[in-house]
């Protein structure tokens, strides 16, 4: 299940966000849209996870 977390400093007031089980470009498509909410970011990692390619099925059956 997909899940963003939120880490604010209350003293400096940064917030670190992390995107939790969504693989890669998909995660790369919500790391932009919450750039576009919350403004640009100073760093930006990308975990393992990112890096992971969904495997695609195959299909058997007919051509008709």
């Amino acid at each position: 299940m997909a899940e963003i977390e939120f880490t604010i400093n209350t003293e400096t007031g940064n917030c670190e966000t992390k995107i939790n089980g969504i693989q890669g470009p998909a995660c790369e498509k919500t790391a932009q849209q919450l750039k576009q909410v919350l403004g640009s970011s100073t760093t930006d990692r990308k975990t393992e996870e990112f890096y992971v390619r969904p495997k695609l099925k195959r299909q058997v059956g007919s051509n008709e």
